[in-house]
């Protein structure tokens, strides 16, 4: 696999964990209504946030790769 194609799929992955997991402590701290939060909405909000981290941990390790 080419060096570019490892770097971003680890900082991509890396990017989506951490907002997957801070969708996760969002949901767990601050739970819905009476009837609990549907499959659906709880994969929509993991994904709400972890694609923005993804993309975030991407440029930030470009732009501190490029500097070096």
């Amino acid at each position: 696999m080419p060096k570019l194609i490892g770097f971003m799929i680890t900082h991509m992955t890396a990017g989506f964990l951490i907002g997957s997991l801070a969708a996760i402590a969002l949901v767990l701290l601050y739970p819905a209504p009476a009837e609990g939060l549907q499959p659906l909405a709880l994969w929509l909000k993991i994904f709400a946030l972890g694609a923005p981290f993804a993309l975030g941990s991407l440029a930030t390790a470009l732009m501190l790769d490029a500097d070096s």
